[in-house]
């Protein structure tokens, strides 16, 4: 039994259906607060830096939902990951505020073995002025979801994309 509500657990496995996407998880994180000082704590690494500097920290009420996934390194990852990337840049070009980034820890020593080991991609969905429920946000994500589980759909009749 998932830990996440139904509709963040759907997402997660709808992405996890796509060929070469491996190890979906997620959570969320409450950005007000945040201070652009704050953001090299390594404890704050997960969050999107460049994007919180840009508003010097968070936003007044504002929390982001991040859903985390590595690839396998094949080639049908690749395609995957590509597909990912159109279809989150077409979102947030739509007006959703989701964007899909990479993520990586910092080289160990010119001997360790940690470059190339910790690869992952985040996928941040901002939400300004939170309700004090989730469900609204699920409610967003259930929607974001259809739209993907469509779109997979539709591209999949050319394109080999699930498992």
């Amino acid at each position: 039994m998932s830990e996440y509500p139904k509709e963040i657990a759907l997402f997660q496995q709808t992405l996890g259906s796509l060929k070469g996407i491996e190890n979906v998880c997620s959570g969320i994180d409450n950005l007000d607060g945040i201070t652009a000082d704050v953001l090299g704590r390594p404890e704050l690494a997960h969050l999107p830096v460049a994007t919180l500097r840009r508003t010097n920290g968070g936003l007044p009420n504002e929390v982001m939902l991040q859903f985390e996934f590595t690839i396998d390194r094949s080639a049908d990852s690749l395609q995957s990951l590509e597909f990912l990337s159109w279809f989150f840049r077409d979102q947030a070009r739509s007006g959703e505020r989701l964007q899909l980034r990479t993520f990586a820890l910092p080289p160990q020593t010119p001997n360790g073995i940690q470059l190339g080991q910790t690869l992952k991609f985040h996928i941040d969905y901002f939400i300004e002025d939170a309700p004090d429920t989730l469900q609204p946000i699920l409610d967003r994500i259930a929607k974001i979801n259809g739209s993907l589980e469509t779109f997979i759909k539709i591209y999949s009749q050319n394109i080999q994309l699930t498992r």
